[in-house]
């Protein structure tokens, strides 16, 4: 293709332009003196600097001489050219390879464990990184079985006396511990969405023995398990319901005297129970609101139909008044609501005050910019109540846009800047209306909308700096809590405060590094500031991994050849280098587990899709089992 006169070799003018349409193909490009540096570069480097012309096996010399930086085994890459002089080798021959990492350490021989021993250390890391979830997990569930229980206990046995459970069989016990157990449970759930109370709460000791981080988890736990009691409570009061609707009216009616009138020679049907007491209805409408809850909380609708979903979970008012008045017609036992719900209740009203005070007063948007990959930058005027820390997320909405339909994003402000900034990603109805109207060809019909702040919250990458060595690994637009911690390590390096953190191992992972420029001023920052070599930071392209050819091995080489030269990678600018392919991320924790052998305990940060988190997190559940060190794995999916 790059023979362009058909002479069977490759001079110098079309060795170029092979290599400048490598580099426009990652829109870069090169001045002429720079090209001409590379140029000789990779002519000395395969030991052609004499030449002028390059034959057929001049070029495959050149490229199988460096498949170690390509991580490519000698098979793999002669097998690839032997692709191009015979057409009929199928491509499937070909092996993708992942791109090489910086970190080459030595290799452990260390004999791994095999058997129990390896299954038991398993175990004890998993307790160890999780320890403070199992409890409060633990907790929770023995504390709703417990309570369930003593109630069925009482109801089946020791409350005998009083006939109704003659009547109504042993669904009654169900019922009623089913319905003590879920007073606890949705109270529960009432904590878990204190999220001012929660970040307050994290800058004191409390935080050392409550994972805050796990709220949103918790939640799902809480609500879910309410969900589960209810449906078993619900079939139980049917079962009762049927069998109460066949007992003689003076039967029914001795054992409700004091809760349901009917005349004595009238005989409740099982409509009557459910539709003509307080308890069946307001059980009926609490059954279809808290289906409806479920059903638009389901991860699919929380991303095509998110306004309906903020809308029926904002219902939660109406549910929480709906058990109080199902308990309180009294139907067979006082309610127990009240002695779970009272605390929760005021701590929430409470922190919902809180809430409505932050959102009480619009924000000014001082400045917003388009970037590449429909990413919209916006810049706002921090009050001076708003104290956020590098990590954390804010609720926001746009004043006269739906001023009550909020969205969390994370803040790519750092705590120490005066002004609140996101970095936003066009892809559902809401976020693309947010790009029109921040659009500045705007500015000529008026100002921009304001938006009212709810916020900070507590995200799971706050906690980068209780580690001795940080692993941040960001995906796609999953790099936004790391611009904010990277701006901030930045800022510190700048003034040489101190650091808990000895390290941070930056692992950005891009389908094309041209999509996020404004992630490459940040990183070039803290290059700039970063004299005591406390981050590292690797970028890695997976635009051509799913077409790896003689292309992709060309571009390996120029960069090589180019940091060499300049001490900066040819398609980023930064001193940072950059890989094409996925990172093996199991090697890499593995690499710099045995780079730090004093450090007992990492932390692995992980934000993105789900497919680039579980990765991550499989890589440090395998390194868990053979690794001396333990490494936390933190998550958040974007």
């Amino acid at each position: 293709m790059y023979d362009l006169d058909g002479g069977g070799t490759m001079d110098r003018g079309e060795f170029t332009a092979l290599l400048r349409s490598m580099i426009e193909m990652t829109d870069s490009s090169l001045s002429e003196e720079e090209m001409n540096v590379l140029l000789e570069g990779m002519f000395a480097a395969g030991g052609f600097e004499n030449k002028e012309e390059l034959t057929f096996e001049d070029f495959k010399t050149m490229l199988t001489q460096e498949k170690d930086v390509v991580n490519l085994s000698g098979g793999q890459l002669k097998s690839e050219i032997a692709k191009k002089e015979a057409a009929s080798r199928p491509a499937s021959a070909v092996s993708r390879p992942r791109s090489a990492e910086k970190l080459k350490v030595e290799t452990d021989t260390a004999k791994a464990p095999t058997g129990v021993k390896k299954h038991f250390i398993t175990f004890q890391k998993f307790v160890e990184n999780n320890f403070l979830h199992i409890f409060y997990l633990a907790l929770f569930f023995l504390i709703t079985i417990a309570i369930f229980v003593e109630r069925s206990y009482y109801y089946a046995v020791l409350n005998e006396a009083k006939g109704l459970r003659r009547m109504a069989g042993y669904g009654i016990s169900v019922t009623r511990g089913a319905a003590s157990s879920m007073s606890f449970t949705f109270s529960v759930v009432l904590l878990t969405m204190c999220k001012n109370t929660m970040n307050l709460l994290r800058t004191t000791w409390v935080n050392n023995y409550v994972p805050f981080d796990a709220a949103f988890g918790f939640h799902k736990v809480s609500a879910y398990t309410s969900t589960f009691i209810a449906l078993g409570h619900t079939i139980g009061h049917c079962i009762n319901f049927y069998h109460l609707s066949t007992q003689p009216p003076d039967f029914v009616g001795c054992v409700f005297s004091n809760t349901i009138w009917f005349r004595s020679d009238y005989l409740p049907t099982f409509g009557f129970y459910l539709f003509q007491t307080v308890t069946g209805l307001t059980g009926v409408v609490l059954v279809v609101l808290l289906t409806l809850m479920i059903v638009f909380a389901t991860p699919w609708a929380r991303k095509k139909v998110y306004t309906a979903f903020w809308t029926v979970h904002n219902l939660y008012v109406l549910l929480y008044a709906l058990i109080i008045l199902h308990g309180s017609a009294v139907l067979v036992q006082d309610p127990w609501f009240y002695y779970f719900y009272l605390g929760p209740m005021l701590l929430f009203a409470l922190d919902k005050l809180v809430s409505i005070s932050n959102k009480s007063v619009p924000v000014t948007v001082l400045k917003a910019e388009h970037l590449p990959s429909n990413v919209t930058h916006i810049t706002l005027r921090k009050p001076r109540t708003f104290k956020n820390k590098s990590g954390q997320w804010a609720r926001i909405a746009i004043v006269g846009h739906g001023d009550n339909e909020y969205h969390p994003f994370t803040i790519t402000a750092a705590e120490h800047e005066d002004v609140i900034a996101f970095h936003i990603r066009a892809v559902g109805p809401w976020t693309t209306q947010l790009r029109q109207l921040m659009d500045p060809e705007r500015l000529r019909e008026g100002p921009y909308p304001k938006m009212y702040i709810d916020g900070p919250f507590g995200g799971v990458s706050e906690d980068w700096s209780k580690y001795e060595v940080a692993i941040l690994v960001g995906g796609g637009i999953g790099v936004t809590p790391f611009a904010a911690i990277l701006k901030h390590v930045s800022y510190l390096a700048s003034i040489k405060a101190k650091i808990n953190c000895k390290k941070i191992y930056f692992f950005w992972v891009t389908q094309n590094q041209r999509q996020f420029e404004w992630m490459i001023d940040i990183i070039r920052e803290v290059e700039e500031s970063d004299f005591d070599d406390l981050v590292t930071v690797n970028v890695f392209v997976t635009q051509f991994f799913g077409k790896f050819d003689l292309r992709t091995v060309m571009m390996f080489l120029c960069e090589k050849h180019f940091v060499s030269i300049s001490e900066r990678s040819l398609f980023t600018g930064l001193k940072a280098p950059t890989n094409f392919g996925r990172p093996d991320f199991q090697k890499v924790i593995r690499d710099i587990s045995l780079q730090w052998p004093k450090v007992h305990k990492f932390g692995v940060f992980a934000c993105g899709p789900p497919a680039l988190t579980n990765s991550v997190s499989a890589a440090c559940s395998h390194v868990n089992k053979t690794s001396s060190a333990s490494f936390s794995f933190y998550e958040e999916n974007f």
